[in-house]
């Protein structure tokens, strides 16, 4: 419960103009990819970009993306013909679906995330692990640990040079229409996308 507790302490709320949406694959998954202008943000940010996931069927990242998707589109008050299923590993179709409702005022919740990543680069090549939650300098080797799985002893002796970078980003976790806000107002004052 405290963990549920601390990461909703952690969510920042900014007001965002929606820009646009681009059909695209992560990691792959259909998709599109959401761009939002920030308004006033103390976080350093003007835009933000995040990926809605679409497929595959009755998968968590499909629910949690055409949800967003969806949100977005009940804010711009984009009627969707055919139901919410039509948008299911159809990344264009929602892409186009999405384009109606650029210029709309959206409150935005934003959790920031990161990831460590150790980047090691040897005779042989680079050698990447991804979501390390530890690097520990042994004698003779790294042992770089991560989540849920056995540490990868990368020998000392092969590496020319190593390096542990920290990826930091905002995700969008919550999405409603800017109170007050039209996209006729948001054009008038100049944060319209286009």
């Amino acid at each position: 419960m405290t963990d549920r507790i601390a990461r909703v302490a952690d969510v920042r709320r900014i007001v965002a103009t929606f820009l646009d949406a681009a059909p695209a694959r992560e990691a792959g998954l259909p998709g599109v990819w959401l761009g939002f202008r920030a308004e006033r943000s103390r976080l350093g940010i003007d835009r933000l970009d995040d990926f809605a996931a679409l497929g595959p069927a009755r998968s968590l990242a499909a629910i949690e993306g055409i949800g967003k998707v969806l949100r977005v589109l009940r804010a711009g008050r984009v009627a969707v013909q055919g139901g919410q299923a039509r948008f299911l590993d159809d990344a264009v179709e929602a892409a186009r679906y999405l384009g109606r409702a650029a210029g709309t005022a959206l409150l935005l919740d934003l959790m920031p995330r990161s990831r460590l990543r150790f980047v090691a680069w040897t005779d042989a090549g680079m050698e990447t692990l991804d979501d390390v939650s530890d690097v520990v300098e042994a004698e003779d080797a790294f042992l770089v640990y991560r989540r849920g799985r056995l540490p990868v002893r990368v020998l000392r002796t092969h590496v020319i040079r190593q390096l542990t970078e920290r990826q930091r980003w905002y995700q969008v976790v919550g999405i409603e229409r800017a109170p007050g806000r039209s996209r006729v107002e948001a054009a008038a004052d100049g944060s319209e996308g286009g």
